[in-house]
C-alpha cells in the first residue's frame, strides 16, 4: 500500500482542511465525508484527516480500545472492552488526532453514560455506546462515520474495506505504534469464515456454529493484513455510495494476520438498537444525571486511593485478542 492510495475527497477543497462544523449540522450530511478519503498488521501510518471518527478508549488515561465516532454525543465500540468496570466516569475517549505521542493535538471527553448490548456474553453481542457528558465540535479532524440506513432491505457490502487502530503490528511485538495504521483487507463470506473456525461443522451439524450472523470476517491471509492486540473495537469502515459507513467493531480471533481472519461484530445487524438507545437518550437523561451522582459519591474517594491495573489487551482472549 502506497501513498498513492489516499485521496482527498470528491468534494471539497483544501481551504477545507481547517473546516468546522457546529453540533447542529445535519448529521447526515456530515458523517462518512473526511476530508482526506482515499498498521493495523501489514498496514501503514494513517494520513491525518483520513478517519476523523477514530477514537481511543482510555481507562485511566491508558489506552484500551478504539471506538467510532457516530454523532456529536455518542460512541460505540466493543462490549468486552468495558468489562473491566461499568462505571461511566471511568472511562475518557481522546479524538481528533492519530498521534499517540501527541496528545495536545486531540480533544478529551469524558464518558457519562454506558450502554451494554442486553445479549452480551462472550462473544456475542459484543457492541456497546458510550454517551459523553459534553457535545463534540465537529471540524477536519473530528467528524462522525455514517451508519446504514435501516430502511434499506440489503446493504452490499464492497469486496474490501478498511481497518484502523493503534494496536501491534506483529503478535510478537512488545510495543504499540504510536501513530494510527491504516489497511485495506477483504470482507470474507461467511460461510468460508465459519469453515475456516469450524472446520467440523459441515460433518457435524449439530455443532453450534462459531460465526453467527451477527458477526462478520474480514482479513487478507495471503498478505497478513490484520486486526491485533490493541485494536478491539476499531471501526470496519466501507465506502459505500460516496460515503464512509460503519459495517463492523474489531471483536476478536485466532492470531494475527495468519491463518485465521479477523472476526467483527457486524455493525448493522444492530442498526435499530443503536438508533432506539440514542433516541431516547434525551428521556433518560435526568435518570442518568442521578444515577451519575449517586456512583460519583460513593466511588470518588475510590478512585483517588485506587491503583488501576496495566491494561493487559483484550478483556476477552483467545489465542488472539484485539484489545489492549
Amino acid at each position: 500500500m502506497d501513498g498513492s492510495l489516499e485521496m482527498r475527497r470528491r468534494r471539497g477543497s483544501e481551504e477545507q482542511d481547517n473546516r468546522t462544523f457546529t453540533f447542529l449540522s445535519p448529521l447526515s450530511l456530515v458523517c462518512g465525508r473526511p476530508v482526506y478519503s482515499g498498521r493495523v498488521v501489514g498496514g501503514k501510518d494513517a494520513a491525518a484527516t483520513r478517519w476523523p471518527w477514530q477514537v481511543s478508549l482510555k481507562l485511566s488515561n491508558s489506552h484500551i480500545c478504539g471506538g467510532s465516532l457516530v454523532s456529536d454525543r455518542w460512541i460505540v465500540t466493543a462490549a468486552h472492552c468495558l468489562q473491566m468496570t461499568w462505571i461511566p466516569f471511568f472511562y475518557t475517549v481522546w479524538l481528533g488526532s492519530i498521534d499517540m505521542d501527541n496528545l495536545d493535538e486531540g480533544v478529551i471527553h469524558r464518558v457519562s453514560r454506558i450502554v451494554i448490548h442486553p445479549t452480551y456474553s462472550n462473544v456475542s453481542g459484543d457492541i456497546a455506546l458510550l454517551r459523553l457528558f459534553s457535545r463534540v465540535t465537529y471540524s477536519s479532524s473530528i467528524l462522525p462515520i455514517c451508519l446504514s440506513n435501516v430502511k434499506k432491505k440489503q446493504l452490499i457490502i464492497p469486496d474490501s474495506c478498511w481497518v484502523t487502530g493503534w494496536g501491534k503490528l506483529k503478535e510478537e511485538d512488545a510495543d504499540y505504534p504510536t501513530k494510527l495504521q491504516e489497511a485495506e483487507v477483504p470482507i470474507i463470506e461467511h460461510q468460508k469464515c465459519e469453515n475456516i473456525y469450524n472446520p467440523l461443522g459441515s460433518f457435524l451439524p449439530q455443532i453450534q456454529p462459531v460465526i453467527e450472523e451477527t458477526m462478520i470476517c474480514a482479513g487478507d491471509l495471503n498478505k497478513g493484513k490484520d486486526t491485533c492486540q490493541g485494536d478491539s473495537a476499531g471501526p470496519l469502515a466501507c465506502h459505500i455510495d460516496g460515503i464512509w459507513i460503519l459495517i463492523g467493531l474489531s471483536s476478536w480471533g485466532t492470531g494475527c494476520g495468519l491463518s485465521f481472519p479477523g472476526v467483527y461484530t457486524n455493525v448493522t445487524y444492530y442498526q435499530k438498537w443503536i438508533t432506539s438507545v440514542i433516541s431516547r437518550a434525551e428521556v433518560l437523561v435526568p435518570k442518568t444525571w442521578t444515577y451519575l451522582t449517586s456512583y460519583s459519591l460513593l466511588y470518588c474517594s475510590l478512585w483517588l486511593f485506587w491503583d488501576p491495573p496495566v491494561p493487559l489487551g483484550l478483556a476477552f482472549y483467545q489465542e488472539r485478542s484485539k484489545c489492549s
